[in-house]
């Protein structure tokens, strides 16, 4: 990694290379890989490449269109990406696209993430809204679901936590309300709050206000509200 800073203002553009740092303003073009220890977007800019960084911060609207290797990425504007992404830490304030996987150690949605396939990570946050195109798959999983729909194809977790947040104007139908949608649920211990799910499967199994469960398998313990509706559940 050499020394040397790659700064576009404007609407100018230049091609990719190993930099200590890369800084987009304005509506800037990278054309090529970038390797680099700090990416930042304050613009509309765009990589056109893959990018490999020790932390890449989006704070205007930044758009990559190769794959991401990072330590950390946050996103605190709009954001696509259309490779796939591997970081330690990921944190999306933001609007945020990713057309493949994200791998990782810890993610955190307070604002909108869509992740197109995959989603393998240790640590799974949310209060905002999200949509994973294939498999949830966490050690912890801690939702805080806010106005409108989440999902996920499926999602494979240690322990899954989803509580609502059931603000004044879902109540008098204002905003849609809030729902976490998948096709399985499968964990260890699972306390679901505002969830339809096929089929939730794991030892301790809790089924809250609002959930909507064809089918439900448990081990070990298993708790249903009287508000919720669970059409079959069976020990296993």
């Amino acid at each position: 990694m050499n020394n040397e800073k790659l700064i576009i203002n404007g609407s100018g553009s230049s091609k990719g290379g190993k930099f200590q740092i890369v800084e987009i303003n304005g509506s800037g073009i990278v054309s090529g890989d970038i390797e680099c220890e700090s990416l930042r977007f304050n613009g509309s800019g765009k990589a056109d490449g893959k990018v490999k960084a020790e932390d890449v911060i989006i704070s205007g609207s930044g758009k990559i269109t190769g794959a991401v290797e990072a330590d950390s990425i946050h996103i605190n504007g709009s954001a696509s990406i259309h490779g796939n992404l591997q970081a330690n830490k990921v944190k999306v304030a933001g609007f945020s696209s990713f057309g493949g996987f994200v791998k990782g150690e810890d993610l955190t949605i307070s604002g909108k993430a869509s992740i197109a396939e995959d989603c393998e990570i240790e640590t799974f946050q949310s209060e905002g809204k999200f949509s994973v195109g294939g498999l949830l798959n966490a050690d912890d999983v801690n939702i805080r679901l806010s106005a409108g729909e989440s999902k996920a194809q499926e999602i494979g977790c240690r322990r899954i936590v989803v509580k609502s947040r059931r603000g004044v104007l879902s109540l008098f139908k204002l905003l849609p309300s809030p729902v976490l949608t998948a096709h399985t649920i499968e964990g260890d211990e699972i306390d679901l709050a505002d969830t339809k799910a096929k089929i939730v499967r794991g030892n301790s199994v809790k089924i809250g206000p609002g959930c909507h469960i064809e089918l439900v398998e448990y081990s070990g313990q298993f708790e249903c509200d009287q508000s919720a509706t669970v059409v079959k559940s069976q020990r296993i």
